[in-house]
């Protein structure tokens, strides 16, 4: 069996995920939080109660005693009267269509044994209100909904499909990355009492790591760690992909104290002074720090460590030199790099796959066409044909190949435009 990240690892990295949460609510949890040159988007109360309570409902899962129970109880004592406060029953009563967002925080607190029965009366007569379902959401939003309410006991008679199409991992914009980690959280539960999945597990697992390459390659940490967690939520082998994102989020989170945020402006930071400067640390990078955390609740599961070595016994040799022949210095380097130029040969060459992700996207990104088509050929010589972001390049240069053809309806234009 292969030999996994030690455990206490990813306790303490969990733990350290739980000590800013206990921060967060300390500073965030009654006013928010907005900078005050007001270039910042405004941190509700409510955002931050309710990304505390499944950070807290995901280590509480994984650990009955030791250090993160410990940390689990302390954290949940200082959130109840913030869940449970004026504020969300303010807003459960003004807003019914709002009412299971507002009782995130009691809910998780419910289920991990924290009841509140008044809480409960409120919201059963809030729930009962006739704008109650009046909300438009997002398909991951509706997921969200039907987690809640499970979690209430008032599952939906048929739930909404997790993940029913291929997702974009060629053209999507970041809100589509977020649509689809949050799918997976709320369909798989954190791994608790999990749903099955719309499509084929391994399908799903090929796009998160298209979209994984593309967050690695813009050192965008979130949302790399948010995909992360999909390999241990669906119970699935790490792939060498998965197992290098793990191993570059965690070095960053060595070499910085906890996992960077875009929302935080070093300029800005370096602005702030005292309590003003913890104050904004904290509120702009908080959810990443969670999301690490998340990310080590659901590795803490039974068998679901990710490994320390990268493998890959169908990669040939020399594979990834081949690939790396058409990644060029253009622009800043992310972090990721830096932490590939210390792998071994056999190591390099098992991340073939995620290096031509990154090749791929980045010639499409800059209309690259030819490269595009001669990185297809290379894939098929590796046999990484079958990747979704193989085929959707595939596709992209047939309907191209369409719209140059001289034709009544469609005027021809130079693909290098």
């Amino acid at each position: 069996m292969p030999q996994t990240w030690d455990r206490g690892d990813l306790e303490q990295r969990l733990c350290h995920a739980l000590s800013i949460g206990q921060q967060a609510l300390e500073r965030l949890g009654t006013s928010g939080y907005r900078d005050r040159n007001q270039t910042g988007e405004y941190i509700g109360p409510a955002k931050v109660i309710g990304e505390t309570a499944m950070l807290l409902l995901a280590a509480w899962h994984v650990d009955t005693a030791g250090p993160v129970r410990a940390k689990v109880d302390a954290l949940a004592a200082q959130m109840a009267p913030l869940a449970r406060g004026p504020r969300m029953l303010l807003g459960m009563c003004l807003q019914p269509a709002l009412a299971l967002d507002h009782a995130l925080g009691h809910l998780c607190l419910a289920r991990m044994g924290y009841p509140d029965r008044r809480f409960d009366a409120a919201l059963e007569g809030t729930l009962g209100a006739s704008a109650a379902r009046a909300k438009e959401r997002l398909p991951n939003r509706v997921l969200e909904q039907e987690w809640l309410l499970r979690m209430y006991g008032r599952a939906p008679a048929r739930f909404t499909p997790a993940l029913p199409h291929a997702a974009d991992v060629l053209a999507g914009a970041h809100d589509d990355v977020y649509g689809f980690t949050h799918a997976v959280i709320f369909a798989r539960d954190f791994g608790i009492d999990p749903l099955p999945l719309a499509r084929n597990r391994t399908l799903i697992l090929t796009e998160a790591e298209a979209m994984l390459a593309r967050c690695l390659d813009e050192g965008d940490y979130d949302l790399s760690g948010e995909l992360l967690w999909t390999w241990p939520l669906l119970r699935a082998r790490w792939s060498p992909a998965a197992t290098f994102g793990f191993r570059v989020l965690a070095r960053v989170e060595d070499l910085a104290g906890f996992l960077p945020s875009a929302g935080t402006s070093l300029d800005r930071l370096g602005q702030l002074a005292g309590e003003e400067r913890k104050q904004y640390l904290v509120a702009t990078a908080y959810h990443t720090v969670y999301v690490m955390g998340l990310l080590c609740a659901t590795a803490l599961r039974p068998q679901q460590a990710p490994p320390v070595r990268i493998v890959d016994p169908l990669m040939p040799p020399g594979a990834a030199g081949r690939v790396l022949a058409f990644l060029d210095d253009r622009g800043p380097r992310a972090y990721w790099w830096e932490e590939f130029q210390k792998l071994s040969g056999p190591e390099r060459d098992a991340l073939a796959g995620l290096l031509l992700h990154i090749a791929l996207r980045r010639r499409a990104t800059r209309r690259d066409f030819e490269g595009v088509a001669r990185l297809i050929r290379l894939a098929d010589e590796l046999r990484l044909e079958a990747s979704p972001l193989v085929v959707q390049a595939a596709e992209m240069l047939h309907r191209l190949a369409l719209c140059t053809q001289p034709s009544e309806g469609c005027s021809r234009f130079r693909l290098s435009a």
